[in-house]
C-alpha cells in the first residue's frame, strides 16, 4: 500500500496539469489579504519549517525582472532530492502545473546523479516577501524561472546539468536549455507543451480517443451514460473530468472504458452518481499551501501565455447525447481580469530553439499534453540532436510511471537521455518483450 500511494502522488503531483487544467478553473481563488499574506521564506524557515527540514533547502537572490534591475531581488528556494554528491553529474527538475508544489520529490528510489528540485517563483517557499508583488502578474513568466534557474545553477558553482521538465516544466525546461546551451548536457521532455494556443486546452486529438472509445460502448449503456446528466441533473461536463483524470495514466482509454462498463451494474452506478456529484461540490477544507498546487502561479502563468485569457478557451467537453461538444470556460476569463492577467506574452516553443541533445517522452493518449504538440516540438525545436519516443497507449506521464514501477529497462532508457546520448533500440524492444510495453522511436 505504501507504494501504490507514492506512485499514485507521484504521477498527480509530479505533473498534474491534467488536474489543474480541468479543476482549478472551476474554483475561487484564495488571494491572501495584508494580514494573512505571508512570504515564503516566513513559510518555510518559521510555520512550517519542521515539515521541510529534511530537505535541507536554500535561497538564492535573483532578479525580480530581469530586464529591470530597478525593481530589485526577490528569492527562490531550492533543495537536492536525497542530497548532493559532488563526484555525479547533475539535473535540474522543473516542476509541472503551472504553480506545483516541489515538497513531494521526483523519483522514489535513489537515482545515480543529483536531482535538484527549484520552487517556482510565486510558489510555496519561494513566494515573495510582500502581497503586492505576489498579486503583480509581471512577476511571474516561464522564462523568468529559467533564468531563476541559471542563478541557481552560478550560485552552486555546477558547470553543466540536465534539465528535465514534466507538462508545464517543458516550457522553462525548453526557454532553459535555448537560453543557456553552454551549461545545458542535454534537455528531456515528458508531455510536452507546445504553445499556449487553444489546442493545448482545447485538445482535438483526446476528444478523438475518447469519442472512438464511447461509440464502441453499447447502446443501453450510452443510454445510462446520457442520463447522468438529463436525468440525474449533474453538469454535462462530468465525463469530461473523469476521463481528464484516467488518461494521467497509461493505459488510460482502455481503464475508462472499463470502469464506465461497470456501470451497468445498478449498485455501481448509484455509487458512481454519489461520487460525481461530490466531485461538484466546493472543497471544505483548506489545501495545505506547501503540498498543493498554488492557484495564484498557476492563472498569473495561463492567463498570460498559455491561452487562458482567450474568449475561446475551452478546458471541458459537454456530453450531450452522446458526442463529445466543446465547452467555452467563462470562469477562466473572469478569473485573468480579476488577476489583471493578459494574454499578450503566448508561449511558442519555436521562439526558443534548443541545439543541445533533447529527448522526448510522450503518451499516446495523454490526456493532458496530447501527442501531436509533443510530435510538433519535435519537429520544429531541436536544431541539433533529437530523439522521440512515444509509449503506445501512454499517458501523460509514461516514462515518469514505469520508473516508479521500477521497470529496469526504463531506467537504462532514461540514463541515456539523462546524457544525451542515443537510446539503443535494442533496450525498447527488450523492454517490448518483457514487460508489453511498446516505444515508437524515432530520432535524426
Amino acid at each position: 500500500m505504501k507504494i501504490m500511494n507514492t506512485v499514485v502522488f507521484a504521477l498527480i503531483l509530479a505533473a498534474s496539469m491534467a488536474s489543474r487544467l480541468e479543476a482549478q478553473a472551476q474554483v475561487s481563488l484564495n488571494i491572501p489579504s495584508e494580514s494573512t499574506y505571508e512570504s515564503g521564506k516566513s513559510l518555510c524557515q518559521k510555520t512550517y519549517a519542521s515539515l521541510i527540514a529534511h530537505e535541507k533547502g536554500f535561497y538564492v537572490r535573483v532578479p525580480v525582472d530581469y530586464s529591470r534591475p530597478e525593481r530589485g531581488m526577490t528569492e527562490v528556494y531550492s533543495y537536492f532530492h536525497r542530497g548532493f554528491d559532488p563526484s555525479k553529474e547533475t539535473m535540474i527538475y522543473f516542476t509541472g502545473g503551472p504553480g506545483q508544489t516541489s515538497h513531494w520529490g521526483l523519483f522514489r528510489n535513489p537515482v545515480p546523479y543529483n536531482v535538484l528540485i527549484m520552487e517556482h517563483r510565486g510558489v510555496g517557499c519561494s513566494r515573495p516577501d510582500t502581497r503586492s508583488m505576489f498579486l503583480d502578474p509581471s512577476y511571474y513568466s516561464s522564462e523568468n524561472v529559467a533564468r531563476d534557474a541559471e542563478v541557481v545553477r552560478q550560485h552552486l558553482m555546477i558547470n553543466q546539468w540536465t534539465v528535465y521538465g514534466i507538462s508545464y516544466g517543458t516550457v522553462p525546461a525548453t526557454m532553459y536549455a535555448s537560453l543557456f546551451p553552454q551549461n545545458t548536457r542535454a534537455a528531456i521532455l515528458e508531455g510536452v507543451v507546445y504553445d499556449g494556443g487553444l489546442q493545448l486546452w482545447d485538445a482535438p486529438h483526446r476528444r478523438k480517443l475518447l469519442q472512438r472509445m464511447l461509440n464502441s460502448l453499447s447502446p443501453s449503456l450510452m443510454a445510462r451514460l446520457e442520463s447522468v446528466s438529463a436525468v440525474h441533473g449533474i453538469p454535462d461536463t462530468w465525463l469530461s473530468r473523469q476521463a481528464r483524470t484516467q488518461l494521467m495514466y497509461n493505459d488510460g482509454v482502455k481503464k475508462l472504458k472499463e470502469r464506465l462498463e461497470l456501470l451497468t451494474d445498478d449498485k455501481v452506478f448509484k455509487d458512481f452518481l454519489t461520487e460525481v456529484r461530490k466531485s461538484y461540490e466546493p472543497i471544505t477544507y483548506t489545501p495545505h499551501i506547501l503540498f498543493a498546487s498554488n492557484d495564484i502561479a498557476y492563472m498569473m502563468i495561463s492567463c498570460q501565455e498559455l491561452g487562458m485569457a482567450n474568449p475561446e478557451v475551452s478546458i471541458e467537453d459537454s456530453f450531450i447525447k452522446g458526442q463529445l461538444v466543446r465547452k467555452v470556460d467563462t470562469e477562466s476569463l473572469k478569473q485573468c481580469a480579476r488577476l489583471r492577467a493578459k494574454g499578450d506574452k503566448i508561449y511558442r516553443a519555436e521562439n526558443y530553439p534548443v541545439k543541445v541533445p533533447v529527448t522526448y517522452f510522450q503518451g499516446s493518449d495523454d490526456g493532458a499534453t496530447a501527442a501531436p504538440e509533443g510530435v510538433r516540438h519535435y519537429k520544429n525545436v531541436p536544431v541539433g540532436f533529437k530523439q522521440l519516443a512515444i509509449l503506445v497507449r501512454g499517458g501523460h506521464n509514461p516514462n515518469l510511471e514505469l520508473i516508479l514501477y521500477e521497470n529496469p529497462q526504463q531506467l537504462q532508457i532514461f540514463d541515456y537521455a539523462m546524457k544525451g546520448l542515443p537510446i539503443p533500440k535494442s533496450l525498447y524492444s527488450e523492454m517490448k518483450k518483457n514487460t508489453g510495453h511498446f516505444w515508437a522511436y524515432t530520432s535524426n
